[in-house]
């Protein structure tokens, strides 16, 4: 795991400060100054080290031709592409993300707090946004490329509401495993409002 997902891990998650990484020999490791409550210290029994296991990972490629508006294609946004890297923890209902975009174009656009998203929906089909990602930032020294990383931890909030509740609500990052197909990844442009890309994780 890459240190830009331990260092949001730790800050987010475990409501620790970090010392300086000690970089060494090949090995990677990080000192953590955990502040914890007795109510999260009863809560958070088990071996803090499960936290930065991953139960499962995902890798999709996502592209402008996978993009649809229900079941009817749309080309999605041309010249654009993504990959989605997840690890997901299934013990801490959590998700790390690792998002690159190439030649986006527009401004990020969707009706969720974000427009970065997993959403539930199968091949060739649309479903509501499960999990909303910060959206990836140009990366200095070359625009075309945008990234963002980190981790989430549930209860999940995408700001889109269905059925008088939220679509994140009552989410749990063991539903993608149980059924990965179930699932997309996709960004949002205002250039194309359906999705620039889009990748089906398997």
């Amino acid at each position: 795991m890459k240190t830009t997902t331990l260092l949001p891990l730790a800050a987010a998650f475990l409501g620790s400060s970090a010392s300086p990484i000690d970089v060494s020999n090949g090995r990677i490791t990080l000192q953590l100054d955990l502040d914890l409550g007795q109510n999260a210290i009863g809560a958070q029994a088990n071996n803090f080290g499960d936290l930065f296991t991953f139960t499962s990972m995902q890798a999709i490629h996502a592209t402008p031709d996978q993009v649809v508006n229900e079941t009817t294609p749309t080309g999605g946004l041309d010249g654009a592409s993504g990959t989605f890297n997840f690890g997901i923890n299934s013990h801490a209902n959590m998700i790390c993300y690792n998002i690159t975009l190439h030649n986006f174009q527009g401004e990020f656009d969707s009706p969720a707090n974000t427009a970065t998203h997993i959403h539930e929906a199968a091949l060739g089909a649309s479903g509501p946004p499960r999990i909303a990602f910060p959206n990836p930032e140009p990366v200095e020294g070359n625009e075309a490329v945008r990234n963002s990383a980190g981790c989430l931890k549930g209860p999940f909030v995408t700001g889109v509401v269905m059925e008088e509740k939220d679509t994140g609500e009552g989410f749990h990052v063991s539903m993608i495993e149980a059924n990965p197909s179930a699932f997309m990844a996709d960004t949002h442009s205002s250039l194309a409002l359906p999705g620039a890309v889009r990748g089906q994780l398997a």
